[in-house]
C-alpha cells in the first residue's frame, strides 16, 4: 500500500512537473516578442505623420499616410513579434504604394511592440491585442474621419487579431488577410519548428496547453471559427507552403465563410532574393515583398466588392 501511495506521488508529481514544463516554461520562451523598435522612417517626410493615442491605458505610436483623394482607408495591423515596420514584407513598401494608389494607410505598433508601451512583454496572439486595433480604428473616426470605404488588413497574428476586432464590433467594409494566423495551437507547434529546428510534434505537448495558462484563443474562440462568421466582404492572401501559418486553415475559412474569396501566392523559388536571411520562416508574410505587383492587383480585388 505504501509502495502505491509512493509511485502515485511519483507519478503526479511528474505529471505536475511536465504541465508547468510544457504549459508555463515553455510558452514564456514562445510568446515572448522580441519585438525591437522602429528606428526607419518613411521615404519621404512629407508623405506621413507620426501618431500617438491610447489603447486601454498604454501608448500606441504609428504612422498615417493620407492619399490624395482617396478611395479607401487601410488599417494595417502586423504580426507577431513584428511591427509597423517589416522587412519580411516589405512593409514601407507597401504602405507607399498604397498611398501612391489612392488608398490613404494607418498603420500602428500594438502593445508589446515596436515603440508602443509594453505590459509583460508577452504576446496573447490576439486575445488582447484586438483592442488596440479598436482603439486605431477610433482614433481614424476622430481624427481622419472621411467617407470612403474601411479595409482592416492583418498580416499573420494581425490577421487573428484583426477579427476578433471586427467580430467584437470594430465597424469594417472589408478585410483583408496575408497569411493569417487561424489555429494558435498549429501556430505555435509550427513555431516551435521555425524557431529551434525541431519537429513540430515535439512542441505540440506545449501548443496545446499553452492556450490554458496563458489565455490564448483555442477552441471556437480561435480565429478560424470566429471568422467563419463574418459577414463582410474578406479576402485571403496565403502562401501555399507558409511553414507557420499554414495554408489548410485559410482554405478551411474560405470554404466556412461565404462571404470569403482566397488566392494563392504564386510560387517563390527558394533562392529568390526576396526569401533572403528568411531561414525556415520560408514563404511566410512574404507576398508584397515577392510579388507587389500581384498582391496589389489582390487588394483591388477586394475593393471592387465594397
Amino acid at each position: 500500500m505504501k509502495f502505491m501511495l509512493t509511485a502515485s506521488a511519483y507519478a503526479l508529481g511528474i505529471l505536475a512537473l511536465l504541465i508547468a514544463l510544457f504549459g508555463v516554461a515553455m510558452p514564456a520562451l514562445g510568446l515572448k516578442t522580441g519585438s525591437e523598435r522602429v528606428t526607419v522612417t518613411p521615404s519621404a517626410p512629407n508623405i506621413y505623420e507620426q501618431v500617438a493615442f491610447e489603447s486601454e491605458g498604454l501608448t500606441l505610436e504609428g504612422w498615417w499616410f493620407p492619399a490624395e483623394n482617396p478611395r479607401a482607408t487601410l488599417l494595417f495591423v502586423h504580426g507577431a513579434g513584428s511591427s509597423r515596420y517589416s522587412p519580411f514584407f516589405n512593409t514601407l513598401g507597401f504602405y507607399e504604394n498604397l498611398r501612391a494608389n489612392g488608398i490613404s494607410v494607418f498603420t500602428f505598433d500594438q502593445r508589446n511592440h515596436g515603440n508602443s508601451t509594453f505590459t509583460d512583454g508577452y504576446l496573447r496572439m490576439g486575445a488582447t491585442e484586438y483592442r488596440d486595433v479598436q482603439a486605431a480604428s477610433d482614433w481614424l473616426s476622430k481624427n481622419k474621419p472621411n467617407d470612403t470605404p474601411l479595409i482592416v488588413c492583418g498580416l499573420s497574428m494581425g490577421g487573428a487579431t484583426a477579427i476578433y476586432a471586427i467580430a467584437d464590433g470594430l465597424a469594417a467594409d472589408g478585410l483583408l488577410l496575408f497569411d493569417p494566423m487561424l489555429n494558435t495551437s498549429d501556430a505555435l507547434s509550427q513555431g516551435g519548428y521555425v524557431g529551434y529546428g525541431l519537429p513540430p510534434i515535439l512542441f505540440k505537448p506545449m501548443a496545446l496547453l499553452a492556450p490554458y495558462f496563458w489565455t490564448l484563443p483555442h477552441g471556437q474562440g480561435d480565429a478560424l471559427s470566429v471568422g467563419a462568421q463574418l459577414a463582410l466582404p474578406l479576402h485571403i492572401v496565403q502562401n501555399k507552403d507558409d511553414p507557420i501559418t499554414r495554408s489548410l486553415w485559410s482554405e478551411q475559412l474560405a470554404q466556412q465563410n461565404p462571404h470569403a474569396e482566397l488566392s494563392f501566392v504564386p510560387y517563390i523559388p527558394p533562392d529568390h532574393p526576396c526569401l533572403v536571411d528568411k531561414g525556415r520562416w520560408g514563404t511566410h508574410a512574404s507576398s508584397y515583398h515577392c510579388h507587389p505587383e500581384w498582391t496589389m492587383n489582390e487588394v483591388d480585388r477586394l475593393l471592387e466588392r465594397l
